[in-house]
């Protein structure tokens, strides 16, 4: 697994990095820090330092003989292009800090590509809806353009349930492994809903779905409590229960009944309004 962290100077960045140390162990991923800046001709030197800032911190959450990664030489930075820049050292597994310009959420998803990340995770800001630096819409666009699942990491309290709604979609074993994680590092409970449609067929398939994710958990001594719910009760539901919990929502696929339920404004009043944690998973 490959993890993508997009990072800032700012105070929800800061306060993510213990979560993706716990997911990182977790999941024993390549890991992948990322910055953003405007210039094209020369990499911030400041920015390079708070990257490294940010991976000793990681770094530090690990016992000494567990660490499964290599220190840094910062003297090694890599121009791959105009405008971007890296650093890796690999270990076990391998860390890479990287430099990118632009806009913020274009190069997330433009690395998240190239690199063929699995999950991106970045934190916002709750003062204003769900931020990046003054931005209201970058988490947003990260989550629905990547090619991968993306975390938004919100700043609030313990979470004591993890809310997963799947449709008939093709469940994918990473994804599985993720919500595994998250209900191990949160010591949360986990609720799978389907959702069902009229169409019969699609139903079977989705009771199969259910089966599968139960089995799956139920190996790994995780308890997951599951419920169908109609396709019109969907949106009420999410609404309610990202109150108390992360939400969890499968959308992949061409066909995914979510993402057709899930519109970009709804998506949106998720991030901005709810106190928890969003997860899209593909």
């Amino acid at each position: 697994m490959k993890i993508l962290v997009a990072l800032d100077g700012k105070s929800y960045s800061r306060g993510i990095v213990k979560e993706v140390a716990r997911l990182s162990e977790g999941t024993l991923a390549d890991v992948v820090f990322l910055g953003i800046q405007d210039s094209k001709t020369k990499v911030s030197q400041s920015l390079q330092m708070l990257l490294h800032e940010y991976q000793q911190d990681l770094y530090s959450y690990f016992r000494p003989d567990e660490l499964p990664y290599a220190d840094f030489s910062l003297e090694k930075w890599q121009k791959i292009a105009s405008g971007d820049w890296k650093v890796s050292a690999a270990g076990m597994k391998e860390f890479t800090l990287r430099i990118r310009s632009g806009s913020v959420a274009k190069a997330v998803v433009a690395v998240a590509g190239e690199m063929e990340c699995d999950l991106v995770i970045l934190g916002c800001d709750l003062k204003c809806g769900c931020e990046w630096d003054g931005e209201i819409n970058v988490p947003l666009r990260i989550a629905e353009d990547a090619p991968c699942s993306v975390l938004v990491i919100k700043q609030s309290g313990n979470t004591q349930e993890i809310v997963s709604i799947l449709d008939q979609s093709e469940v994918h074993q990473e994804a599985m492994e993720m919500i595994n994680q998250l209900v191990t590092l949160h010591s949360a409970g986990l609720k799978i809903i389907g959702v069902q449609e009229k169409n019969e067929d699609k139903n079977d398939m989705l009771e199969q779905r259910m089966v599968e994710l139960l089995k799956y958990y139920n190996d790994r001594a995780v308890s997951a409590w599951v419920k169908v719910i109609d396709s019109a009760m969907v949106t009420d539901y999410v609404t309610e229960s990202s109150r108390k919990a992360i939400i969890a929502l499968w959308m992949g696929g061409k066909q995914s009944l979510l993402k057709r339920l899930f519109s970009h404004s709804m998506v949106d009043k998720l991030l901005s309004t709810s106190s928890s944690s969003v997860f899209i998973l593909r």
